[in-house]
């Protein structure tokens, strides 16, 4: 058996049934081997969309993710997706390979470590024959535990080497048991909820599992629910609930947080945008219900009151030390969380464009909750955060990084981990263009998604800053890329919108017919500001 045999081995034992890779020649015979030991690969035309894949993939299954590129130049493509990774905290292990330990110069020799670990992730070399077995269990078991990025690599050549290491065999992994909070930590918390007339539940992607035991606390405190971005769709439906905190709230239910006065911020990170800079719930004290609690997270307070604990277990014990009450959960209030998660009628424009507001309202009418939607970053991802009718497990998105430019690569992530599900990713067109050729992946391996562009012409977040402030759009403003027909070109469907009559559930039915992707090209208007960029612009010249 070859060493990088071996490795492959190794890594199917550690549960990887999807790989996503692009190959070089550090990594190719190690995915050959793990192919043949019957791995699905999805092979991406960039690295950075095979990492991106694997991110998307294991944020939305929950198990760690896998990807491979090669030495040097491969690895260094995949610079903005770890940061991603690391600040989601997704579970992922990356092979990268390293180039030969027995050559004096390599021309894509490069050190790995410094590159990976600005990036927030975890380096680790294998280069002893007798630990590396071991050292990619550990991988494994701490990415899942930890939940963040570690990055693997083996010289080529010595993965050449005839294995003489100890034979690969499965790893047991220890789970490990719940946090239970600490008994003064809930009498202090029920003591603050007793007091509170005003109190709201936001719930993070640490308490998908916990969303019963968030409902019946919130029920028992007379508290309103929400969700960070993250997590968005966990209380989908439910009267009392205002959707999603932070920046991309809805104007309704910005002044409905804005009363607060009490916050019970359950597995979540308790993010400046989650609480839009401090601005959204000025006047109410925190209570934070988390593995990690911090009372201060990115430069600001963020919490008053800490409870280190699981989420279902830090929440069942604070229903349980408190009084039910009713607080503001009135017919009055439920009458406000409806309206501030219902899309408002924005139709006009300057330009006689259509609205994006109006666009993804659209959208919401006809996109079953059954598909799957992947939201990604950027000026058009505000409107597309208002929409409510999909479940958390049916939403994807992860914009850690301010990045744009992922829609395609998560996409193919979705799609790879729910074959059965409609995948809909809603990107804009600055975004798609950044790895357009993704979509070649899509129709190559016979995936299908419903590729939506906003199209404005422009980075829109930049076009409305800098017209803001009376600066050349130059280099901001492209036009409108006749995208349908580069989808055709790849294969694909490809069809231009430019009324609210184009998006018809006859035309999502007839993408679902096709059995292929396929791609709208969506005219939006270029003159219309999202609330949040408009925010933004006002926070920076303040």
């Amino acid at each position: 058996m070859k060493t990088y045999e071996a490795l492959a081995k190794a890594f199917h034992m550690c549960g990887v049934r999807t790989c996503f890779a692009l190959l070089g020649d550090a990594n190719m015979h190690w995915a050959g081997a793990l192919n043949g030991l019957g791995v699905g690969f999805i092979y991406p035309r960039h690295e950075h969309a095979a990492v991106a894949a694997a991110t998307a993939y294991a944020r939305s299954t929950g198990r760690v993710g896998c990807a491979s590129v090669t030495c040097g130049p491969g690895l260094t493509q995949v610079m903005t997706i770890l940061p991603i990774a690391v600040r989601a905290k997704v579970p992922l292990v990356v092979f990268a390979g390293e180039a030969p330990i027995r050559k004096a110069w390599y021309n894509q020799g490069i050190d790995h470590a410094p590159f990976v670990e600005a990036c927030g992730a975890e380096y680790r070399s294998l280069k002893d024959p007798a630990t590396m077995i071991g050292e990619v269990n550990r991988a494994f078991a701490d990415a899942l535990a930890d939940c963040r990025p570690i990055v693997l690599g083996a010289p080529f050549d010595l993965q050449q080497d005839a294995f003489e290491g100890p034979e690969p065999s499965p790893s047991p992994v220890e789970s490990a048991s719940p946090k239970v909070p600490e008994s003064a930590a809930i009498a202090e918390a029920a003591h603050w909820i007793a007091e509170a007339k005003r109190p709201v539940l936001i719930a993070g992607f640490g308490a998908v599992d916990a969303k019963d035991a968030c409902v019946d606390l919130a029920e028992r405190a007379g508290a309103l629910l929400a969700t960070t971005l993250p997590s968005k769709g966990l209380f989908r439906g439910h009267e009392y609930c205002l959707g999603v905190a932070g920046g991309y709230a809805s104007p309704e239910a910005k002044a409905i947080f804005k009363e607060a006065d009490l916050v019970i911020g359950v597995g979540a990170r308790l993010a400046s945008h989650t609480f839009n800079s401090g601005s959204l719930t000025p006047n109410a004290r925190v209570i934070h219900i988390d593995l990690d609690p911090r009372e201060q997270v990115q430069g600001r307070k963020a919490a008053d009151l800490l409870i280190e604990a699981d989420a279902q277990e830090g929440v069942r014990a604070l229903a349980a030390a408190i009084t039910a009450q009713t607080c503001w959960r009135t017919n009055d209030t439920k009458a406000q969380a409806k309206a501030a998660t219902t899309l408002p009628d924005e139709t006009e424009t300057p330009d006689g464009a259509l609205h994006p507001m109006a666009t993804v309202k659209q959208l919401a009418a006809i996109i079953p909750p059954e598909a799957h939607v992947v939201n990604t970053s950027g000026h058009c991802a505000y409107y597309t955060a208002q929409m409510n009718d999909h479940p958390q497990s049916h939403y994807t998105v992860m914009r850690d990084f301010g990045a744009i430019g992922n829609g395609t690569s998560f996409a193919l992530g979705i799609a790879a981990a729910y074959p059965d599900r409609p995948v809909v990713l809603i990107d804009g067109d600055g975004s798609a263009l950044m790895h357009i050729q993704e979509l070649e992946t899509m129709e190559r391996h016979g995936l299908q998604v419903l590729v939506i562009v906003l199209n404005d012409g422009a980075y829109g977040s930049e076009v409305h800053k800098l017209k803001a402030d009376g600066v050349s759009l130059a280099g901001s403003v492209f036009g409108r890329t006749q995208l349908a027909e580069v989808a055709k070109g790849f294969g694909l469907g490809g069809t231009t919108m430019t009324s609210l009559d184009d998006m018809s559930r006859a035309a999502f039915d007839a993408f679902l017919a096709s059995g292929k992707s396929s791609l709208w090209d969506i005219h939006i208007s270029g003159e219309i500001a999202s609330p949040q960029i408009l925010k933004a612009h006002k926070a920076v010249h303040a």
